[in-house]
């Protein structure tokens, strides 16, 4: 799926991670064009897999070396790169599972009967 929107303005801390990762504006634009789009909890993620570059541009390494990159985004415009990280490993199986709210809750104090 290739979107035509581009992603229009980054936050600083956004920036920072961009060049901590040696991410281009133009690495950007590429996983934001061809990357798979998840909406959860208050961000959209945009998750470059294996699968998700074209065949053409798999001989490249500049694009090889995109898999696994994720943009978040602010889920009102869909166009502010809030921040962006690679995970090669586990893909965008943790983008897709979200933490249950029962296990965030503390557990109610015991009281002891001596």
């Amino acid at each position: 799926m290739v979107r035509s929107s581009t992603v229009a303005t980054m936050s600083d801390h956004a920036s920072r991670r961009l060049a901590q990762r040696n991410l281009t504006t133009d690495d950007v634009q590429y996983v934001y064009t061809h990357g798979r789009l998840h909406h959860r909890g208050k961000a959209t993620f945009v998750h470059l897999g294996l699968r998700d570059i074209p065949a053409e541009d798999l001989r490249e390494d500049r694009y090889r070396r995109l898999e696994g990159t994720v943009l978040v985004l602010d889920p009102s415009t869909g166009c502010h790169l809030t921040t962006a990280y690679r995970n090669r490993q586990r893909g965008s199986r943790d983008i897709r599972r979200k933490l249950k709210r029962s296990i965030l809750r503390r557990a109610e104090p015991r009281s002891s009967a001596l």
